[in-house]
């Protein structure tokens, strides 16, 4: 039986998916010129239909799935680690010990992301190609049964709804999941479930699915009908539409990373920028592309006009085909069947159309999202870093919101999830790792990727390195006093550590390279110490046999 608490779930859900529907609409639209895979948001897609049947032109799409595949290549490229985990505060992250535990936890976080069974690649390039077309994408992470692993889970938009938290956050999720009745009794239990479903579970109907909501509340929504351990922050809850509460869980963490593009003011739902501009520009190709086709038929297969008193057989324009003409019809009043020129120049069509392109290609920051090219040996210090100053003012539109609100996020949530299920070693009762260095203890753990927007900044750290030393040598060939100036050791440091592909084991610590340097300079002294001795021993002797070689000349 459904309770007070199941209804009013129900009763917000109905009114969050009741505010989106014309948001569906719109998602129907762009999804029918860009994502023909996706457009089922209105409607429903058949097994074995050709869902993208409608389409002229086939750029649009490409564009949407070029756009897709770069912001995974781009912020996920394969072949490489490519995040890692460091302190908030780049001093501590020097530390030997330190970093060495956060290599390991990008160890076990990188593990879990390649995992087969965590789903995770799959899932974030649906995610991806959700975000290029709507602006937006809906990933779960969740632990397996045996709480060994994560599973991460794409979800359609036309089955999420939400809400942000009062700090701009989303916070608050619904979500249509549809089972059938033998999936509700291995999940929930079947003492729980609504009769319907039981009556189907009983005449063991595979077929039939019933309509359930799963829904991730805070607490202070929900928690004045329900209490949950300490510490929990929100209630992790499935329901069915009658308002049956199948499962009520407390939930440590959101589980659910929601990443959005551009935000409307006060608008909860995002938009694509390069969708929005998309959509008309595909609209346009469209009708122009069946126009320049209908246009090179009528070229290639061009309309007759014929006399129709002249014309003794229909017209035969087949291979070998013969047209009967009247012998007694004059030609001089015109041919009795002539081709009708209509001065078509499909020549210009196509060059409109190639502009259409283009103006995609910018749309979905194709044009902005080339490789940097290889300085020639020509280019000097600043040219180079022009160039990749301006590739990464191209690429921020797009790779800031996408490392804030996706990379970023899917990685804080593994984080805080394996931390506490104790994959990074035992925790304390504050849910801390034992074997977390103290000097790590109130940090904040963020990741560093190493990315094409990451390699681009090094080059930045690499190109002022190199400008600085050049600028420190020609100061140093003035005035020597000129070298102290510089910290040279914390230079060298940063631009070693910005090096593509770099460990943190490479490095010594500050203390150990301290101690090395200060190792080095009283070896450094001991050696000029025993030089100067030997120097004046040798000096001794000289004078000694200066002075004998006197005596001798005096005949002393």
């Amino acid at each position: 039986m459904s309770d007070q608490a199941g209804r009013d779930l129900m009763a917000i859900d109905a009114r969050l998916f009741s505010a989106k529907g014309a948001l569906d609409s719109l998602y129907q639209e762009i999804a029918e010129f860009l994502f023909p895979e996706r457009a089922d948001f209105t409607t429903e897609i058949v097994l074995g239909q050709e869902f993208a049947a409608h389409l002229t032109d086939a750029t649009p799409v490409l564009m949407r799935r070029e756009l897709g595949d770069q912001i995974g290549s781009m912020v996920r490229p394969d072949g490489r680690q490519w995040f890692k985990a460091a302190a908030s505060n780049k001093r501590i992250g020097r530390d030997r010990d330190a970093a060495s535990f956060l290599e390991f936890m990008t160890d076990v976080n990188s593990a879990i992301l390649n995992s087969r069974d965590s789903g995770f690649r799959r899932a974030a390039q649906q995610v991806e190609h959700d975000f290029a077309a709507f602006g937006m994408g809906w990933l779960q992470v969740s632990y397996n049964r045996n709480r060994d692993n994560l599973i991460y889970r794409c979800h359609h938009p036309k089955s999420m709804a939400g809400q942000e938290g009062p700090d701009g956050q989303v916070n608050h999720v619904h979500r249509k999941c549809d089972m059938t009745a033998a999936a509700m009794a291995h999940l929930f239990g079947e003492a729980r479930l609504p009769q319907q479903v039981k009556n189907a579970l009983r005449d063991k109907d595979t077929r039939s699915t019933f309509k359930v909501r799963h829904i991730f509340i805070p607490l202070e929504l929900y928690e004045p009908r329900r209490k949950f351990p300490k510490g929990a922050k929100w209630a992790d809850v499935y329901v069915s539409e009658d308002g049956t509460i199948l499962q009520e869980l407390p939930a440590f963490t959101f589980d659910y990373v929601v990443p959005r593009w551009w935000l409307l003011s006060g608008k909860f739902y995002a938009v694509s920028t390069a969708a929005s501009i998309g959509l008309t520009e595909s609209r346009m190709l469209q009708r122009m592309k069946m126009t320049i086709i209908e246009a090179g038929e009528k070229q290639v297969d061009p309309p007759l006009v014929a006399t129709q008193d002249a014309l003794l057989s229909p017209v035969d324009l087949g291979a070998n085909g013969i047209t009967f003409i009247d012998s007694q019809y004059d030609e001089r009043l015109g041919a009795a069947l002539r081709v009708l020129d209509l001065g078509k120049n499909v020549g210009l069509g196509i060059d409109l159309i190639n502009d259409q392109r283009n103006q995609l290609g910018d749309a979905f920051f194709l044009s902005k999202l080339q490789p940097i090219a290889q300085a020639d040996k020509t280019m000097t210090a600043y040219e180079a870093a022009q160039r990749v100053q301006e590739w990464i003012r191209n690429a921020m539109p797009l790779f800031g919101p996408i490392e804030h609100e996706w990379t970023g996020a899917v990685l804080d949530l593994t984080t805080e999830k394996v931390m506490r299920a104790g994959g990074y070693g035992p925790v304390d009762r504050n849910g801390v790792p034992l074997d977390m260095p103290d000097i790590l203890l109130g940090q904040t753990i963020q990741y560093e990727f190493n990315n094409a927007l990451k390699e681009a900044r090094d080059r930045q750290v690499l190109n002022a390195f190199q400008e600085s030393a050049a600028i420190l040598q020609a100061g140093v060939s003035l005035d020597p006093s000129l070298a102290g100036e510089v910290d040279a050791r914390t230079m060298f440091r940063d631009a070693f550590a910005a090096i593509p592909n770099s460990r943190a084991d490479w490095l010594l610590d500050a203390e150990q390279a301290a101690a090395n340097l200060k190792q080095s300079q009283q070896a450094m002294a001991e050696q000029q110490q025993m030089q100067q001795v030997g120097t004046g021993a040798a000096v001794a002797t000289q004078v000694g046999d200066a002075a004998q070689s006197i005596r001798a000349a005096l005949g002393q």
